[in-house]
């Protein structure tokens, strides 16, 4: 196998055709191929779905339905260095793999959070103190 895309393909959708739960096959693939289809692997273990990019830069407004934010908070995470942008003359562009970045990012931001709020409210049914209080109406007039 000399190693295009075109002749993985064959050796898949064949292996596919074999049936079965799983398949195994070796596949000799050009290093950009590889790093598609890794990246494809990735999209599809972190979200369950799967991405494909049909391009490599993607406009601000592109880039913020991708990501389900409006395009001033998108601007914003820009200009905060939280996604990277490149400029494509007056205008800003972001590509692909900058976009599945910052989806990973945030998955594992919100991974944390949920944990942080099960450990929290774990405590608080346990009894546990915590540090946060709350003071009746009654409390305050005095």
């Amino acid at each position: 196998m000399s190693g295009s895309a075109d002749e993985a393909a064959d050796v898949l959708r064949d292996a596919i055709e074999g049936g079965g739960d799983t398949i195994e096959v070796t596949l000799k693939l050009p290093v950009r191929t590889a790093e598609k289809v890794l990246a494809l692997l990735e999209a599809e273990s972190v979200s369950g779905a799967v991405v494909v990019p049909i391009k490599d830069l993607y406009s601000t407004t592109e880039a913020a339905a991708m990501l389900g934010v409006s395009r001033p908070t998108l601007m914003k995470l820009i200009e905060a260095d939280e996604i990277v942008a490149e400029m494509v003359g007056t205008h800003h562009r972001i590509s692909a793999e900058e976009i599945l970045a910052y989806q990973r990012a945030r998955e594992v931001s919100r991974g944390r959070a949920a944990e942080a709020m099960s450990e929290f409210t774990s405590r608080v049914s346990a009894g546990g103190r915590s540090n946060v209080t709350f003071r009746h109406r009654a409390e305050k007039a005095r």
